[in-house]
Order: C-alpha cells, then structure tokens, then sequence
C-alpha cells in the first residue's frame, strides 16, 4: 500500500512538472526525465536488482549535464542514480536511461540504434523524437511541456512502461 501511494505521488508529480507555468525548463525537464524513470521497468538481466540506475546524456545540454549532476543522489524505485554524459552513440553501452537533447549534434539514428540494442529508455525533446524511433518525447506547448510515447519501441528494448504513465501521455503511438 505505501508503495502504492508513494507512486500516485510520484505520478501527480510528474503531471503537475508538466503544468508549472513560469518554472525553468531545464528543472522541469529534470523532473520528467526522473519521473519517467520510476514509471518503466526493465528486465532483470538489464537491471539486476539493487544495481545503479544509470542515467546518461547525450551531448548538446551543457545546463542540463550541470543540473543533473547535482540530483544524481536522489534513488529512483530504491536504486542509486549514476549520472554520465556520453560523447558518442557507441558509449551507449551500460545506460539504462538516454536523455537526447534537441542540441544533440548529428544524427540521431545512431543514437537510437545503440540504445535499443542495450534497452535504454530513450527521452529527448527533438521534434517529432517518437516519429523517429525514440521512446518519450518532450513537447512543449504554449509554455509547458507535454509528452508522447512510443511504446513500440519501449516494447521492442523489453522496457514495461506503466499503465498509469500511458494515460498521462498525448500520444501513444
């Protein structure tokens, strides 16, 4: 039960991140990155248990890297966070969530390949980031921010997005 209700929090939470009118879009996107965290499971042998979640960042978000250096002791679902900023698609490897930032330079293909090949969770607020094969985009809106899901994809890298977090989305393709 109180695992229950600390969820419903978390998820109210994350709806109310997404209404903050006049709240720095970097917090807020900070938020929904650790948000969408606690709302995916990932396969034991992804994510045994007791181990770090490993949260990394493509490069382009130099305020976003700084940011979430300074959160990475909160735990996610009892997990310790590990925060590490990646400089290519190849250092994928171990990173259980990839935050994409619209800065992201190159392609972005690449990046989505190497994540779904080791079943992270890819979020990025790129234009049209679920047409594209990522999983959570961030879309912003009159000031705030929404997101989409592309629970396909999740599907495909063995990710189990909850329920309660597919009825806060726009879209769920």
């Amino acid at each position: 039960m109180r695992c229950r209700l600390r969820n419903m929090h978390a998820l109210w939470g994350l709806l109310l991140v997404g209404t903050a009118w006049g709240q720095d879009p970097v917090d807020v996107r900070i938020g929904f990155l650790l948000n969408f965290a606690r709302f995916v499971e990932w396969p034991e042998t992804q994510l045994p248990q007791h181990a770090p979640l490993r949260v990394c960042l493509a490069p382009g978000d130099v305020t976003m890297d700084n940011r979430l250096a300074r959160v990475a002791q909160e735990d996610i679902k009892g997990r310790p966070m590990q925060v590490k900023q990646v400089a290519r698609d190849n250092d994928v490897k171990g990173c259980h969530v990839l935050y994409l930032p619209a800065e992201t330079p190159g392609e972005l293909s690449p990046w989505l390949n190497a994540a779904l090949q080791t079943g992270a969770l890819t979020v990025g607020d790129l234009p049209d980031f679920i047409q594209q094969g990522g999983m959570i985009g961030l879309v912003p809106v009159g000031g705030r921010y929404r997101f989409d899901i592309n629970l396909g994809v999740a599907r495909q890298a063995d990710l189990r997005v909850s329920s309660q977090l597919l009825k806060l989305a726009g879209t769920v393709k």
